[in-house]
């Protein structure tokens, strides 16, 4: 069954958004799967926050480029993107987390994250159950790590 992690990243002040997104995709993504080879999850999503220029406005880690809001304030979305890392099972999940804490390894991403993540402010959760639905109604539930593997769809009549 599968195994989802989310982290939350918030840039580094002295560079720009789209400079965090260049350096995350082209140079710390490929150095990440470069150290971690068959390891690596078998899907990485990475999402990012749509910006607006509004001087002074954004919260302590983007005065100037608060998020597109639809509801909340900017101190609730003071980061810059989300990961989504999908591993086969917990197994291939803490053979992953195991390896990237290996001391040398360890040391690389940490040296390549401080170029252009926050100091201190990555967050990493274990996703749970996850319930989605389409357009037409099909619902579907992704159980948690802990339960039984099972996927239930409701197809359309």
């Amino acid at each position: 069954m599968a195994y989802t992690i989310l982290l939350f990243l918030t840039r580094k002040p002295t560079i720009s958004p789209e400079e965090f997104k260049d350096y995350w995709e082209n140079t710390h993504i490929p150095l990440l799967q470069s150290l971690t080879g068959p390891l690596f999850p078998t899907q990485f999503t990475r999402r990012y926050l749509a910006r607006i220029h509004r001087k002074g406005f954004g919260g302590p880690a983007n005065p100037d480029r608060p998020p597109l809001l639809l509801r909340g304030t900017p101190d609730d979305f003071d980061w810059d993107a989300v990961g989504e890392l999908t591993f086969e099972n917990e197994k291939a999940f803490s053979q992953f987390y195991n390896t990237i804490y290996e001391s040398d390894i360890a040391a690389k991403l940490a040296d390549d994250e401080a170029k252009f993540i926050a100091n201190g402010s990555l967050k990493a959760v274990v996703v749970g159950e996850t319930t989605e639905t389409t357009r037409n109604n099909v619902c579907g539930r992704h159980d948690s790590p802990s339960a039984p593997a099972t996927l239930r769809v409701k197809s359309d009549p």
